[in-house]
């Protein structure tokens, strides 16, 4: 059974951007898309750049120190094999929480 760990606020992330937070000492991007959240790991595969600080253009988040696009879904960065992995949302009461 999946455990849920709390990780934020829904109202802390404004729409159409990204924040991070840490999750058993990796730190996670969550994205709000506004009918959504959602979750990937906040390194950039290719030089480790902080994902939540990009531009989230519709479903992707672009990776503020080359311009890689990363899919905020699939986790797949944009023309290459690289992935960042996915972490499943669940959002109670405006409370968003992470399956471990």
């Amino acid at each position: 059974m999946d455990k849920l760990i709390k990780v934020g606020h829904r109202q802390d992330i404004p729409l159409g951007e990204g924040r991070r937070c840490l999750l058993n000492g990796e730190e996670v991007g969550l994205f709000n898309l506004g009918n959504e959240i959602l979750a990937i790991s906040n390194r950039c595969p290719h030089q480790n750049g902080p994902l939540s600080d990009g531009l989230v253009t519709g479903s992707e988040v672009i990776c503020p120190m080359h311009g890689r696009k990363v899919n905020l879904k699939t986790g797949c960065v944009a023309n290459e094999k690289d992935k960042v992995r996915v972490y499943d949302v669940v959002v109670q009461n405006g409370e968003i929480y992470l399956k471990c």
